[in-house]
């Protein structure tokens, strides 16, 4: 198998750390352009999704969407089964806080990154092969919705080790990841989430994660 990334996106660093977590023997590629801001011509060339990471297996298929590469793996090497949950109940929780980390933590950055960045004008959606403008509404949405979500993420860690509880997962992965992006984008957790603080701090400490 080989895992296509970007290195500058966070998307692929959720399946990275996966793949790091699990200790998965994987080859890595990073689809970048070294010149550009951008994916590789030969890249979108060969996968019409146009975004990464991308899993392609040994068979010449190919998966994309991290929570779907890291399900596939999962199903392919089981053990240890804290990633994605040990029972019902936590499977269903570890899901259900991925979504919102994604939905309402990285989609809200993306929309501030893609909406802002110089380097991304009529790139205002990744995966098309079409000019798509900028909007900037789009970017102060973003900027509130983070900050929801920080909230809300500090609430749900206030009595809790990780964001489902007492195990690191594909929650925490996507959050971390989200957190880190934001980060990156000058919009930092504030000094009002805590334990949001206490948690980042925690994880990003894990070999990983580094």
């Amino acid at each position: 198998m080989k895992l296509y990334i970007w290195a500058l996106a966070p998307n692929p660093r959720r399946a990275k750390i996966y793949v790091a977590e699990k200790g998965i023997d994987i080859e890595v590629i990073d689809a970048g352009n070294p010149d550009t801001p951008a994916l590789a011509d030969w890249y979108v060339d060969r996968f019409p999704h146009r975004r990464v990471p991308i899993l392609e297996l040994d068979d010449g298929d190919w998966i994309g969407e991290a929570p779907a590469i890291c399900r596939y793996l999962e199903a392919q090497f089981p053990d240890p089964p804290l990633l994605m949950g040990r029972d019902s109940k936590e499977i269903a929780l570890v899901e259900m806080w991925d979504r919102i980390a994604e939905w309402e933590g990285l989609i809200a950055v993306s929309e501030v990154f893609r909406n802002t960045h110089k380097a991304f004008v009529g790139r205002g959606l990744a995966g098309y092969d079409r000019d798509i403008p900028q909007i900037p509404e789009l970017a102060e949405r973003g900027s509130f919705r983070l900050g929801l979500f920080y909230d809300k993420l500090n609430e749900q860690l206030a009595d809790k080790e990780f964001v489902v509880g007492d195990a690191f997962t594909l929650a925490d992965i996507t959050a971390l990841c989200a957190i880190d992006f934001a980060i990156f984008r000058k919009l930092p957790i504030p000094e009002s989430c805590p334990n949001v603080i206490r948690w980042h701090e925690a994880v990003s400490a894990r070999p990983s994660t580094k």
